[in-house]
């Protein structure tokens, strides 16, 4: 056994001890994230759209999406180019 397979065992070892230790590791920062998406998802639903700093980024224009196909379409498009599928009044 020569010290190129000691070193390949070892290395092995270390990594199924951190692969085995990951559930063991102190999680701090998952509330201030969880807080944070629920900050964000918020904003969005009042329309206060900001970036990940807290400054206002710009007016947000809705995204509108085909329902039958998920086509990204138009606000003031009647029907889906991809799929034909009428769309209501407002685009959507």
């Amino acid at each position: 056994m020569g010290i190129g397979s000691v070193l390949v065992g070892i290395g092995a070892a270390l990594i199924v001890g951190v692969y085995l230790a990951r559930p063991f590791r102190k999680v701090s920062a998952s509330a201030d994230v969880d807080q944070a998406i629920e900050t964000w998802v918020a904003r969005v639903h009042t329309g206060k759209a900001t970036s990940g700093t807290g400054s206002p980024e710009r007016d947000v224009a809705p995204v509108n999406f085909c329902p039958q196909c998920g086509r990204r379409v138009g606000h003031g498009d009647r029907f889906c180019s991809g799929c034909g599928t009428q769309l209501s009044e407002d685009g959507e």
